[in-house]
Parts: structure tokens; sequence; C-alpha cells
């Protein structure tokens, strides 16, 4: 499987592309899919002053909670999903954000997703097998050393080691256009078929806890409607992958004016949530230049997040494409 794998990979980079991406995508899928649980803990180094700790647990389907457990202003930050409730906590600032309705991709979204993905790095990489036998966490791993097929921004080389019988991410080392790291994650430990409990993906918050909650199932209301009720400039992106478009806009059941704007499509997800700009906590994360600001790209198992402000409206873009194709995303929102 190993050897078929790294073959494929190989033949996609030279060509074919459509074929192998299929292939590989049914490979992937079905390698994430014979996941039932596990638990972990994680380092990341490149997202704040220090290397930052978190906790990991997942239950199939889709349902996950990432905590992070680095002592200082971050600790005990939640990121989780039960199945159809998103909840992110912020302990020190006593905030939460909950977005019900997110419902998980079926397994042919899932496998449409992956697809898309796979062709994505099959036209912007070349791929090198290093090693068949690596260890990472103490599973077996495939280390791949991944190059720019072409120059594009965030297009930078990397090193990924995935696990051997599921295809899991244990590692990945990114290098900067200027030679020096970037940013890096790894799987400190990692056991699969760890007992797991429903609850702890449902999150039990403070009572004393703001609370700011969507749900997406909700009836949407009009671009019209929006700009004329909240109280921010209400921005929508200029630039979107094929197929996705603005599909739903969703006020908060809050008091305070707040929208999430959904985006998705056939298994990829794109969420941008909007509301007034006011002085909050630097979110942890990786700070990048965005046309006349600064955004915070986070990652956060398979999503990735950026936050930033303009014109005086906070925007927070959440999605499970590839962090490029994110930033781009991000930058044409006006």
């Amino acid at each position: 499987m190993k050897s078929a794998t790294a073959l494929v990979l190989a033949l996609g980079a030279m060509g074919c592309t459509d074929v192998w991406a299929g292939n590989i995508a049914r490979d992937v899928a079905a390698g994430l899919k014979s996941i039932d649980t596990y638990r972990g803990t994680t380092k990341e180094v490149g997202i704040d002053d220090a290397p930052v700790e978190r906790s990991v647990v997942y239950a199939k389907p889709y349902r996950v909670r990432v905590e992070t457990t680095t002592p200082g202003p971050h600790q005990g930050e939640l990121f989780s999903f039960d199945g159809n409730t998103t909840t992110l906590y912020y302990p020190q600032l006593m905030f939460a954000v909950r977005i019900r309705g997110a419902h998980p991709p079926t397994d042919a979204e899932a496998l449409h997703h992956i697809e898309r993905l796979t062709k994505t790095d099959l036209n912007a990489y070349t791929f090198q097998l290093q090693s068949e036998n690596a260890r990472v966490a103490g599973q077996p791993a495939l280390d791949w050393v991944v190059r720019p097929a072409v120059r594009a921004p965030y297009r930078m080389v990397h090193r990924v080691w995935n696990h051997a019988g599921t295809t899991l991410p244990l590692k990945m080392q990114f290098t900067g256009t200027n030679g020096a790291p970037w940013y890096s994650f790894e799987f400190t430990a990692l056991k699969f078929g760890a007992p797991v409990d429903a609850a702890e993906f449902t999150p039990t918050l403070p009572r004393n806890t703001v609370v700011f909650d969507w749900d997406l199932d909700a009836t949407p209301i009009s671009l019209d409607e929006a700009r004329a009720t909240m109280n921010f400039p209400v921005q929508l992106p200029t630039r979107l992958p094929k197929g996705h478009e603005v599909r739903a806009i969703v006020p908060s059941e809050h008091c305070l004016p707040m929208i999430a704007v959904a985006m998705d499509h056939d298994g990829s997800q794109l969420l941008l949530i909007e509301s007034r700009a006011a002085p909050t906590g630097t979110p942890l994360g990786i700070s990048i230049p965005l046309g006349d600001t600064t955004a915070t790209l986070s990652f956060l198992g398979s999503f990735t997040s950026l936050t930033w402000q303009r014109e005086g409206t906070q925007l927070t873009l959440t999605g499970n494409l590839d962090f490029p194709a994110m930033i781009d995303i991000a930058a044409s929102v006006k």
C-alpha cells in the first residue's frame, strides 16, 4: 500500500491529474474513515513566542475537541464540534461563540472535497517520498518532502509525515521563502481507539460566560437587510473558489448585531462571521499581511481560520480549504 501510494503521487505530479487525484482521494477518504477514535497531544511552533501544546480528542464521524493546555494567557481556549454545534471558548475573556446547524459532510461530499484538495496539491506541488519507515509519536509514518511546482503566494516548501495506515497528518514543517522555519505542527502523543465520552464534544460553559449563538438552519436574511440592520459595514468576498457562493446570511441570536455568512459547497466548508470592530484579545496564530491590514492565521485540525478588522468590521473566516486559498478569499473581502 505504501509503495502504491508513492507511485500514484509520483505519476499524478507528472500528468493525468484528474485520474490520479480520484485514486488518491479514495485512498485518503477510506483511511480517514477507518479511524473510530483517537486521543493525542500536539505541539505547534510559529503561532506564539513559545511552543503551544494542545490536547486533541476525535470520534467518528467528525466530532473533535481541541484545547490549549500550555500555561499562560491562552490556556483553556477550546474548539469543539459535536456533529451539529461548533463551539469556540475563550476563558480569559469569558466569551464563547456557538454555531448550531453546522452539519458534517456526507461520505460522498467528503470524498469530493478531498478530491478537489488533491487536484490543487498535484498541480501546485511536487512530492518526494523520503521514507516509508518513519515514526511520529510512536506511530508508523510516510515522510514526504513537498516543493512548489510554481511560484505563488504562500506556496512553500514543507515536509509532511502521514500515518501509514490512515493518512492522518502526524507532523508538518513549513519553510518560509527566506529559508527560515515558518510553522510546524506535530503529535507528541497519539493513541487510536481510545475511550471517548460524547459529552466531551459539547462543553458546559460557566454561567457567567457571554455566548454569541447562531443557528445556520434559521431563516436567512437578504444582503440588503443585513446592510440595513447591522451597525457595521457588511463585507463579502469578491473571489470564491468554483462552486462556492453566498448561500445564507444568518443574524446572531444575541442582542448585538452580528451575522454569519455561509458559503459551503459539496463538502468544502466556508463561513464568514462579521460584527462591529472592538478591542479584543489577539488570538493564537501567525500574523500575515492582508491588503492594508494584518490578519491572524490559525490552524484547528482540518480547519483554517483568519481573523482581522477592516473599515469598522471585525471579520473571521473559517473553512476546510487549503490555507493559501483561504488567505486569497480573505484578501478579497470588501
